[in-house]
């Protein structure tokens, strides 16, 4: 099972995840969703993308497809500009796509057919682990579109991503 809940007191962080290690596919890792981030998707009012949290990211993670570090354009955080360096993205084609519908207390979470020629990513800031073994932090996750000669890859991944890390099941 994906989905790994600690016991007690767990600092900043909503939920810990298990993923595969962006050093290896065959390894795990725990990576954090932090409250401040769910926050941040509920005043936005990203209903739909908690909704995608619950249906794809949270027992999903662990099909990622591929993993990349880095990103081809500048993000600074905590004081630290070389941040692009450090995002791990994760990529694979899930068999459903979730939507929230209604309003914030009648609606209903319901499941649609993925987006065809899209993939979904999840982006992690890697973190050195902590008291609570967390390897990273899980800032960000949608649809884009498929890159065309790599499967379950998004598109133009070698102009968006610093490096490829691995594929699962493939080169």
């Amino acid at each position: 099972m994906a989905l790994v809940r600690i016991s007690g007191r767990t600092g900043p962080y909503f939920e810990i995840l298990e993923a595969r290690s962006p050093d290896s596919p065959s390894e795990k890792v725990h990576l954090g969703v932090r409250y401040d981030t769910f926050r941040r998707y509920a005043t936005l009012g990203l209903s739909s993308a908690i909704a995608q949290y619950y249906g794809i990211v949270q027992d999903g993670l662990m099909d990622a497809k591929h993993a990349f570090r880095g990103l081809v354009r500048p993000l600074m955080h905590n004081g630290d500009a070389d941040a692009d360096r450090t995002v791990i993205i994760y990529s694979w084609r899930p068999e459903a796509d979730w939507e929230w519908r209604g309003d914030r207390f009648s609606g209903q979470v319901v499941r649609l057919e993925p987006p065809t020629h899209r993939v979904f990513v999840v982006l992690v800031r890697e973190e050195e682990p902590g008291e609570f073994g967390v390897a990273g932090s899980i800032e960000k996750w949608n649809w884009i579109m498929e890159d065309l000669d790599l499967s379950e890859a998004p598109v133009e991944w070698g102009m968006r991503y610093g490096e490829k890390l691995w594929t699962r099941g493939g080169p």
